[in-house]
């Protein structure tokens, strides 16, 4: 849950508080002069580096999680910050430092939907950490309004409507469908941009993991667009 001391500020919001683009955060975050985190739902989360010897931990089961992704990690973003990452494991730290791997809990009947994946815009720096770090380096932030940003928000441009929760008729798919066309088709801006499959479902399982695999498969269908291989 956020809270007003333990706030998130997402990619975005940092860009504009500090008035850097999404590549200049992510060097800073690099050089580890910010700390960038990234949350996860439904995902298998094990220790590294144990005492030689000794079997290796087996992987606990985490409803939500947030980690640190390694300095490696946020290398393979930098440059790529409008695309989504996806892997079979990411290697991360946790809130004490400790190497930590998540993986997908799906398991392999899912094909290459079981892979993790990672869209950039929602890594996020936590508030009082950024504070911090404004103090220490003089740094006098941009005005930035962080009300309401529970979920980064995609570029300006075309976009669904709002579907209230309360409503109704209010359908999850239907809402679950507007919030991954936002994301990951509203700035794509280009038709060379290919996003696949699986990074739908990744996507879907990171941010809706309530969702079955058949409601996954036809939000699937529903969001992708033409020219990229729908049918």
């Amino acid at each position: 849950m956020t809270t007003q001391d333990n706030q998130r500020l997402y990619l975005d919001d940092l860009c504009k508080r500090w008035r850097k683009n999404a590549d200049e955060i992510v060097e800073m975050a690099i050089a580890g002069k910010v700390e960038l985190w990234m949350g996860f739902s439904n995902v298998l989360l094990w220790k590294t580096g144990g005492s030689k010897g000794k079997k290796p931990p087996k992987p606990q089961l985490h409803e939500q999680v947030e980690v640190k992704p390694q300095p490696e990690m946020l290398a393979q973003i930098q440059g790529r910050c409008d695309r989504m990452m996806i892997g079979s494991e990411f290697s991360c730290l946790d809130d004490k430092n400790k190497a930590v791997i998540i993986s997908n809990s799906v398991g392999d009947e899912w094909g290459e939907t079981s892979m993790l994946g990672l869209q950039p815009a929602t890594l996020f720096a936590r508030l009082d950490d950024v504070r911090q770090f404004e103090v220490k380096n003089n740094i006098l932030p941009h005005t930035v309004n962080h009300e309401n940003h529970d979920q980064p928000q995609s570029a300006p441009g075309a976009r669904l409507p709002g579907i209230p929760k309360d409503h109704p008729c209010f359908s999850p798919e239907l809402h679950a469908a507007g919030n991954c066309w936002n994301a990951l088709f509203a700035q794509a801006g280009t038709p060379a941009t290919k996003i696949t499959k699986a990074e739908i479902v990744a996507w879907l399982r990171q941010r809706h993991p309530e969702l079955s695999k058949a409601a996954m498969e036809r939000i699937t269908l529903v969001v992708t667009p033409a020219k990229n291989g729908r049918p």
